[in-house]
């Protein structure tokens, strides 16, 4: 069996995890990382000291100036039209984890909009959010296309502008958390270790805090690690160290890889259904899945089921969550049920669009 029908195997198993690393996606012409580095340069010259090209970070002169540096980013995410047909393909392919070092909420938002279910968070250093992993389930047609991804974003989210990492206190604070308290979530710990391939795109594995993250997924545990050959690909002596630690087979510069994994599974029809929504109406509810709105998503599904054979469920859903935020409200009720409960609603807000 060759390595890419070794890691179409893991895939379809439940047991590969894609990482995505600062290099996946590009903003006019440049990697989406040197993008926003440089848009920050440009606009705050007097609050920057210096930038350390090779670990990626800033040093600023002043702490307080990091807030709005945060917002910035955060905007520039929102702006950035990232690779389309990429992310169509990663949401089809029926990977069960998906974990990024960048903050982006793509991802998660395509899926919403293609009505695909789908679990999304992101570690905050300075507090633990336990979460429950959506179930594998089994290798056959029916239960990949039904597979709930798992996205995680590693280093922050746009959603949380504080959480982002910016210079080496950020840096530090995040690996802290990572090695002691909060730590990552257990369930994903759980996973990872049963995890037998990893494969990375968009990465620059020459820089130390790469390396230290590869060490903190379990990553030698792994029975297989495939690397797509960076667009600065590292130096011999890098190489060599990463081959030996942690036995990275890299693939070269073939940049079809993903076109080929996605092309298998289209062929054996394994690959997610998306939805065609292209009602304005159906796409302001999922608009308002994106933005975490579950209330005003299902006064919108009210309206648009009203008068069809699905009214009667979209009201069943309005009453589950009513419950829901009841239940939230008393806070006596166990914060991971609740959690099931928001997605499974969620879920079934999504499925419903569907059938419209």
């Amino acid at each position: 069996m060759n390595e890419l029908s070794r890691l179409i195997a893991d895939i379809k198993a439940g047991k590969c995890a894609l990482i995505l690393g600062p290099e996946i996606f590009y903003a006019e012409d440049q990697p989406l990382h040197a993008f926003i580095k440089n848009r920050l340069l440009e606009k705050y010259p007097d609050q920057i000291a210096a930038y350390y090209e090779r670990d990626g970070f800033f040093l600023l002169r002043n702490p307080d100036d990091k807030p709005e540096m945060q917002d910035e980013v955060q905007y520039l995410y929102r702006t950035i039209q990232p690779d389309r047909h990429l992310l169509i393909k990663l949401i089809e392919i029926p990977f069960s984890l998906i974990l990024s070092v960048n903050p982006d909420t793509w991802l998660r938002d395509l899926s919403f909009e293609y009505g695909l279910p789908n679990r999304f968070a992101w570690f905050n250093a300075r507090k633990q959010e336990e979460f429950l992993m959506p179930d594998v389930g089994d290798a056959n047609s029916a239960a990949l296309r039904e597979r709930i991804p798992q996205y995680y974003n590693l280093c922050g989210c746009i959603d949380d502008p504080a959480t982002l990492v910016l210079d080496y206190d950020d840096l530090f604070r995040l690996l802290e958390g990572m090695l002691g308290a909060p730590k990552l979530p257990e369930k994903m710990l759980a996973r990872l270790k049963d995890t037998t391939s990893y494969l990375f795109l968009g990465f620059q594995f020459d820089r130390w805090h790469t390396q230290l993250l590869l060490r903190l997924l379990d990553v030698k545990n792994a029975a297989r690690r495939f690397a797509l050959q960076s667009p600065v690909p590292a130096d011999e002596g890098t190489e060599a160290f990463l081959l030996n630690q942690f036995r990275i087979k890299f693939l070269g510069n073939e940049e079809k890889l993903i076109d080929k994994i996605h092309e298998t599974f289209e062929i054996e029809g394994f690959l997610r259904p998306l939805a065609k929504l292209i009602n304005p109406r159906r796409l302001t509810i999922t608009d308002n899945l994106q933005k975490g709105n579950l209330a005003e998503a299902i006064s919108r599904l009210l309206e648009v089921s009203r008068g069809t054979a699905a009214e009667n469920h979209a009201l069943l859903l309005s009453a589950r969550y009513n419950n829901w935020q009841s239940e939230k409200n008393k806070g006596t009720h166990d914060s991971r049920d609740l959690f099931l409960q928001y997605n499974q609603i969620t879920d079934g807000v999504l499925n419903l669009v569907n059938e419209l």
